[in-house]
């Protein structure tokens, strides 16, 4: 029960802290205040100030409290954070930034999969995309078996340091697709893009395996700027 009690804390703060209720530099309540706020003892509160500060959030010393941190400290490959991050981008800016991510690295992964994957290695990647062919005409599980295409060709690269990005493709997808697959028949569209990039690395072809992953990454990023609407700036 603790550790529920803790991980809704650990996320009720880092809400607060990612969409700037709490700005950097500034003090999270003290203890009490916090306790008798959210219904829980002071070890819960402990124990999730110090899961925030794994994260890079805060930092907590005695007699100065619990401070929020900058955003450029913040682990942003956690999938806490990625996730309350896409929660709080209104403009689709952070999803933007993400997919600017996943244009620097898919396409190379990609690439390195072609070259260095055995025929084992490449299973999970075809057995993705028959999944999302299967699943075309259901929006949640064709997202599922998007997610695992391009976790299963980071993987195929045979880097492990690639590894960590999944979290970010995995929150990027889920957040892209719900807002450029709205329909199923917006699944269909994606089908011929990702059958090209498994031709490719299937075919040992390195270059192709890299511009196909690339385009498909482009047109994502298109579809994105296309469906999020920036939000109207304030005058004063």
């Amino acid at each position: 029960m603790r550790q529920n009690l803790c991980g809704q804390v650990v996320h009720d703060l880092g809400r607060r802290i990612v969409r700037g209720e709490v700005q950097p530099g500034d003090a999270l309540p003290q203890e009490p205040s916090l306790c008798e706020e959210l219904g829980v003892s002071r070890t819960v509160v402990r124990e999730a100030v110090k899961v925030l500060t794994a994260k890079g959030l805060v930092d907590s010393r005695p007699k100065r409290g619990t401070v929020v941190r900058p955003n450029r400290a913040w682990n942003m490959l956690d999938a806490e954070v990625l996730q309350w991050r896409i929660e709080a981008d209104p403009d689709g800016q952070h999803l933007s930034h993400l997919t600017e991510l996943r244009l620097a690295i898919e396409p190379v992964a990609a690439a390195m999969a072609a070259s260095r994957a055995s025929d084992k290695d490449l299973e999970p990647i075809a057995e993705a995309f028959a999944e999302m062919v299967d699943s075309v005409t259901s929006l949640e599980k064709f997202l599922e078996a998007d997610q695992r295409f391009h976790v299963e060709v980071l993987h195929a690269s045979g880097n492990p340091f690639f590894a960590p990005v999944a979290n970010v493709v995995s929150s990027a997808l889920l957040s892209s697709l719900r807002v450029t697959n709205r329909k199923p028949e917006d699944n269909v569209t994606s089908l011929p893009v990702h059958e090209r990039v498994l031709k490719a690395i299937r075919a040992r072809d390195s270059a192709g395996a890299e511009k196909a992953m690339k385009a498909l990454l482009s047109d994502a990023a298109a579809r994105i700027e296309k469906n999020v609407q920036p939000s109207p700036r304030k005058t004063r």
